[in-house]
């Protein structure tokens, strides 16, 4: 009776920090530490301590990682010159919740699965973001409006992009204009791509999928844009920071509209 009690305050305990790490709070106070981690998961934190440390958690991935190595494994955790540290030389106590063989499987179980639900920890592949945002890329596409055709340098570099761009837009089945750019100028350029590349996938052919999906969440979805694995850098423009806002979005947009026009 005692060890069901105890399962049931742990599951619930976690099902409330779960519950708030999917808000995504913004983040606030200091960079949590191993005590302050431990002391989340023992419930000795003060309400404004314990919404900081959450808020570092819905946004420091690495600090997540340690987190989720505590939850998995509490017998990590010691005590040392009284400051908890990461360890597997020793035991420490179990908590006032916890019985007897660590996290019940119900509570693994809830946690494993919001590993893989917590928006904005894992950077999404560009063909999983495509799945993904495809509702987003959709509307998108379908409020383009038809624009007259450009003079289109004719280089193969910037036809692997327009080319990335054009197989985007297929994905969607939505085919449209970009960047000033029409769609049978697209069109070619994915067809000359094809016979000379067949199925391959170029790094700028990449890019090009990845500037129209990232424009495309910009224009509906702008916080979604993290989501989304930064492109390999490629050459005529300037790399991307690690951290892709909007405006760099938009940026790369112009630099691909300035090596289009004669």
């Amino acid at each position: 009776m005692t060890e069901n009690l105890s399962s049931k305050r742990q599951e619930e305990y976690l099902s409330r920090i779960a519950l708030a790490l999917s808000k995504r709070p913004a983040l606030q106070g200091s960079t949590p530490d191993d005590e302050d981690l431990a002391a989340l998961l023992d419930n000795f934190l003060d309400p404004q301590r314990r919404a900081e440390v959450i808020s570092h958690l819905a946004h420091d991935p690495a600090l997540y990682q340690r987190w989720q190595r505590l939850l998995n494994d509490q017998d990590l955790w010691v005590e040392h010159n009284n400051v908890l540290n990461l360890s597997s030389a020793a035991r420490k106590p179990r908590r006032w919740w916890q019985p007897a063989g660590g996290l019940t499987a119900a509570a693994a179980a809830l946690f494993a699965g919001w590993l893989a639900l917590k928006p904005g920890m894992d950077p999404l592949t560009l063909d999983r973001a495509y799945q993904q945002f495809s509702p987003e890329l959709s509307r998108y596409l379908d409020e383009q409006p038809n624009m007259r055709d450009l003079p289109v340098a004719q280089d193969d570099d910037i036809n692997e992009i327009l080319a990335g761009i054009h197989q985007g837009q297929q994905s969607q089945g939505l085919l449209s204009s970009f960047a000033g750019i029409g769609k049978a100028q697209l069109a070619q350029a994915s067809e000359r791509y094809r016979q000379q590349f067949g199925e391959q996938l170029t790094a700028r052919h990449e890019w090009g999928r990845w500037l129209l999906l990232s424009d495309a969440l910009c224009h509906t979805t702008p916080e979604k844009l993290e989501r989304l694995t930064r492109p390999a850098d490629i050459d005529g423009f300037t790399p991307l920071p690690e951290t892709i806002r909007c405006d760099d979005v938009s940026a790369k947009r112009n630099e691909l509209q300035q090596r289009l026009i004669r």
